[in-house]
């Protein structure tokens, strides 16, 4: 055994990364485990866009200068606005170097119960003792299935979480389903390295989020909608606030975690997919492999032909598919729709278990499927875990002496 800690964190990315920064900074022993930004790096493809502009892409830190503009400065470089992924890979290694340069690369194979705490058993088989365990492993294996294209043979289907590089697709004709962030990313990709692709969807018209608009604001234009980029003026502002989302009924929740997370696509891809084929208003009704070449056949009667399909079907969140917590920890875990019921801190039911991240959706609201959400995750956490009491009104997004324009 290789001794314990107050607090493990699994997952070192924009959620872990926060976490630790935190509450390494109030004195919490911590020892995180993971790669760094892995599934950033593991399940998007390279020359990729981020869908949030510069000022909602920063990992929260309670030290002024750590944002991905300073981390641009520090370096002289030019930073998009939305910024590349491998710009934003660069920032998150360089932040992590400086929140965790003990970071453990081994493998968390399963949580368990341990006394008053927690057992982590590790890839090696080694074994740590935490009082307190926080997940932070993203959306790991919860990619949503497509029943009509569950026959078709193995690896003529993948989800757009399964691909780092693209360019595997040269010469081959990939039909893109749905109109999400992720599928209209991949698609423009694709396109741009001259792949064959089009793209369908039951939906009738792709829903372009606002272009950025170079130059310094208004102060009426950075207020009209939160500086986090999530949802419009009324819900965007319910969600950059969870306290106040955490308020709402179950029904008024379900609205704003619709408005702030339906299907959309950055303007920026808008003019890179000019002329890529969009077959629209109908859904799969079946599809089969025939003469070599999958043959998909719509509602309408239409028919579709391509080598590999590449669903953006989105995520199905079960805690369980995580497969990191032991059944017997897993059943003390009550659970929402398959979120853990988390409380203040993002505590789960089980006293000391926490989740961060996408698993915090149900609890805290949209904000925290995106980067901008470690504003208020970060902090909160640490305060619960010290013992300590927040302000009031807690947002999910820099302030102060941090920059939001």
């Amino acid at each position: 055994m290789s001794g314990s800690t107050d607090v493990a964190v699994v997952g070192a990315g924009p959620y872990g990364l926060s976490a630790t920064a935190f509450l390494r900074h109030q004195g919490t022993s911590t020892h995180t485990f993971g790669e760094v930004m892995g599934s950033w790096r593991h399940q998007m493809p390279q020359g990729m866009i981020l869908r949030s502009k510069e000022r909602a892409s920063s990992i929260a830190h309670p030290v002024p200068g750590h944002t991905i503009t300073s981390w641009a400065r520090a370096h002289d470089i030019a930073l998009d606005n939305p910024a590349s992924l491998e710009h934003f890979l660069a920032y998150g290694e360089w932040i992590s170097e400086r929140i965790v340069p003990d970071l453990d690369h081994r493998r968390v194979e399963q949580v368990a119960r341990e006394g008053s705490g927690f057992s982590v058993h590790l890839d090696d088989g080694d074994r740590m003792h935490a009082e307190r365990v926080v997940l932070s492993v993203g959306l790991l294996n919860m990619e949503r299935s497509v029943p009509e294209l569950e026959n078709l043979p193995q690896g003529t289907v993948s989800h757009v979480a399964h691909h780092e590089d693209l360019s595997v697709f040269a010469g081959k004709r990939v039909l893109v389903l749905g109109l999400g962030q992720s599928a209209l990313e991949n698609a423009a990709i694709l396109a741009d390295l001259g792949v064959d692709v089009s793209v369908t969807a039951r939906s009738k018209a792709v829903h372009w989020l606002g272009p950025h608009r170079p130059g310094t604001p208004t102060f009426r234009q950075k207020w009209r909608v939160p500086p986090t980029d999530v949802g419009g003026r009324a819900t965007g502002w319910i969600a950059a606030t969870p306290e106040t989302y955490r308020r709402l009924p179950a029904r008024a929740q379900l609205e704003v975690r619709k408005r702030c997370l339906f299907p959309a696509g950055s303007h920026n891809l808008r003019a890179r997919l000019e002329h890529v084929p969009f077959h629209l208003g109908s859904a799969i009704r079946s599809a089969e492999y025939t003469g070599g070449e999958i043959v998909v056949t719509l509602k309408d009667g239409s028919t579709l032909k391509a080598d590999h399909i590449m669903a953006g079907s989105g995520y199905d969140y079960d805690v369980a598919r995580y497969d990191l917590l032991d059944k017997e920890l897993l059943g003390e875990v009550e659970l929402l729709d398959g979120f853990p019921k988390l409380g203040k801190g993002f505590e789960s039911s089980v006293p000391g278990l926490h989740f961060l991240g996408a698993p915090a959706v149900r609890s805290f609201g949209p904000v925290n499927r995106f980067v901008t959400g470690t504003w208020y995750a970060g902090p909160e956490i640490a305060r619960r875990i010290a013992g300590k009491r927040g302000p009031t009104m807690r947002v999910a997004f820099p302030v102060g002496s941090h920059s939001i324009a």
